[in-house]
């Protein structure tokens, strides 16, 4: 496909096609018991949502570590089948995407738009993917559709919107792919339960409902334990920020912000979690404590 935006443009859509590939990519790997490569295939993930230039001898170290995975072995594909063959896809994503990062052009749309085409024809097969090839295609032209009506200085405002949306269809297609083919990737006996990838923000959803009713979502906190200690964080809903009726269409999860100043403006850091669940398990993970009165 011809894409006719800029590099950052081409970036960002080649970066939401991969993400829609990336749960059942992650999952095999969890499964087959490679924390390693499921570290790879993040970090290279991770680099292609950054807006910054993209550093090309870092892209390129990445892209030669994926090349050397085995189900990119071109002896190897055909034969491969199941949740294998679905990885595969994922694999064949991130790889065309970050060789886009090395090349600086945005032609390298083609490889992550087609690979996450194959993998929602593969779930679709047989009736068991209920219209994913079709609505692939309509993600596709959306996210074309919002991509290219963003000037490049607003991209960085609307990457966890894209990013979040992008993710929660790649969660539903891991649902769709353990369906059809199971958790065992082919015959590799699964890795122990505490290695297997987490694909919402908490091991256990059932706190959910009662995390929300703690919630306290456009609140500025003082960090008064753990990692940041004196400085403040704020969790905004992402649908709450989106400006546009296309935006809070796209909007989905949580951004959980941490600055040195109450208004959030120096050393400011983010990160994304899906809900209120996800904000109290990252604050538990870094052992933050937060004295949500102390900034006002």
């Amino acid at each position: 496909m011809a894409f006719r935006g800029t590099f950052g443009q081409a970036r960002l859509f080649s970066a939401a096609c991969t993400e829609r590939t990336a749960g059942v990519l992650l999952r095999y790997l969890a499964d087959e018991g490679r924390p390693a490569d499921q570290d790879l295939c993040v970090a290279a993930l991770e680099l292609l949502w950054d807006t910054a230039p993209p550093d090309a001898e870092a892209a390129g170290a990445l892209h030669r570590r994926l090349g050397e995975l085995p189900e990119l072995d071109p002896a190897l594909r055909p034969d491969a089948d199941g949740l294998r063959a679905a990885a595969v896809l994922g694999l064949r994503a991130l790889f065309s995407g970050v060789a886009m990062l090395v090349d600086g052009g945005p032609d390298g749309v083609a490889g992550p738009s087609a690979s996450a085409r194959e993998l929602a024809r593969l779930l679709d097969a047989d009736g068991h993917g209920g219209g994913l090839a079709a609505q692939e295609e309509a993600l596709q032209d959306r996210d074309v559709g919002l991509i290219m009506s963003w000037s490049p200085g607003e991209l960085p405002r609307h990457v966890h919107a894209l990013r979040a949306a992008a993710a929660g269809t790649g969660r539903e297609r891991l649902v769709v792919a353990e369906a059809r083919y199971g958790s065992d990737p082919g015959g590799v006996d699964p890795a122990p339960a505490q290695t297997r990838l987490a694909v919402t923000a908490t091991a256990d959803r059932g706190d959910v409902a009662a995390a929300e009713q703690r919630a306290r979502y456009g609140v500025v906190g003082r960090i008064t334990a753990g990692q940041d200690t004196g400085y403040y964080l704020r969790a905004d809903r992402s649908a709450d920020l989106a400006g546009t009726p296309e935006e809070r269409a796209a909007a989905a999860g949580v951004d959980i912000l941490v600055a040195a100043d109450p208004a959030m403006t120096r050393d400011c850091v983010g990160e994304w979690v899906e809900d209120w669940a996800g904000v109290e398990e990252a604050l538990r993970r870094d052992g933050r404590e937060v004295d949500w009165g102390a900034a006002d």
